[in-house]
Order: structure tokens, then C-alpha cells, then sequence
């Protein structure tokens, strides 16, 4: 009775982490790009505290989803079929393929698929020199062009960051519709 209630509990708070990063990513999508994109004008004023203030959060999500839902985007060896064929060939005369076969072949991927993994760690790996490049930016240990190559460094794994939060959110929906 205890571990089911501790385990919705822990579904409860994943679940929350990643709402919580989502509005997080909403809000920074719309104060990072509005005024850039559609203004044409740099973000200040109020949008900065903002972006800022949200920006903090989605990372400090995005800590705290890694924690929680590694074991579930792990990759394993269903997850690469091709790779798998290619280790595993017949092994001919003077060739010699270590330990390659003992390759647990009943184990499954509990995640929908090898590309939501992909972009799950695309996520998480992405969130550092996201945050890190905007972070050092604002130190005047570099001089104003640093500082400016470090703005548009971020700008750019902004959008990157985007293109592989929503193709994941896709993934994420698409696999609890066919549910």
C-alpha cells in the first residue's frame, strides 16, 4: 500500500515538474521571441524580469525531470535494431566481435520511441549552454564583443531549444493519444 502511494506520489511530482517546465518554456518563448521576431526591438523592461524570472525555473525543472525520468529515456538495446544487426552479423573468419552478444534481447524500451529519447536528452544537454551562455554574458570578464557573440550564441540554442522541446511535447502527446 505504501510503495503504491509512494509511487503516485513521485508520478504526481514528475507530472508537475513537467507543467511547471512547459508554462515555463511558454512564457519564455513569449518574452524571448515577441519582441525580437514581431517587434523588431530588444527585450527590456518587464519581459526581461520575466524571462529571466521563468528562465530560472525551466532550468531548475529541467534539473529535476533529468533526476526523474532518466531510467525512463535510457536507451537500450531495442532502441537500436540496426546497430544491433550490424554487432551481431555472423562473424566471419578473422574477425572478432567482443562482447556484443550477450546483449540482453528482452530488453524493451519503456518510453514510445528512440526519437523522444533523443530529444529528451537533446533537452537536457541543451539547457546548459543555454543557461551557461546568457549567465557568463552578463559578467564583465569578457569585453562587449564577447558579450554580444555570447547573446547571439544564446539566441541561436534558443531556437534550437525550441524546435526540440516541441517536437518532444508532439511525441509526448502523440504517445499518450495512441494509449
Amino acid at each position: 500500500m505504501k510503495s503504491k502511494r509512494k509511487q503516485s506520489i513521485i508520478v504526481i511530482l514528475r507530472m508537475l515538474a513537467y507543467l511547471l517546465a512547459l508554462v515555463s518554456f511558454v512564457v519564455l518563448v513569449l518574452t524571448g521571441f515577441y519582441p525580437v521576431l514581431i517587434l523588431g526591438e530588444h527585450i527590456s523592461g518587464y519581459l526581461v524580469i520575466l524571462h529571466v524570472t521563468f528562465g530560472s525555473v525551466l532550468t531548475v525543472c529541467v534539473a529535476v525531470l533529468a533526476v526523474m525520468w532518466a531510467s525512463n529515456c535510457r536507451f537500450t538495446a531495442g532502441d537500436w535494431p540496426w546497430f544491433e544487426r550490424i554487432v551481431l552479423r555472423k562473424e566471419s573468419p578473422g574477425q572478432r566481435v567482443t562482447s556484443a552478444k550477450s546483449v540482453d534481447k528482452t530488453a524493451k524500451s519503456k518510453s514510445s520511441g528512440l526519437v523522444q529519447k533523443i530529444t529528451f536528452w537533446l533537452i537536457i544537454f541543451l539547457t546548459l549552454p543555454l543557461a551557461l551562455s546568457i549567465v557568463i554574458s552578463m559578467f564583465y570578464l569578457f569585453g562587449t564583443h564577447w558579450q554580444e557573440l555570447l547573446l547571439g550564441f544564446h539566441r541561436y540554442i534558443a531556437y534550437i531549444f525550441t524546435v526540440v522541446v516541441i517536437v518532444h511535447t508532439f511525441l509526448l502527446i502523440r504517445a499518450s493519444a495512441k494509449k
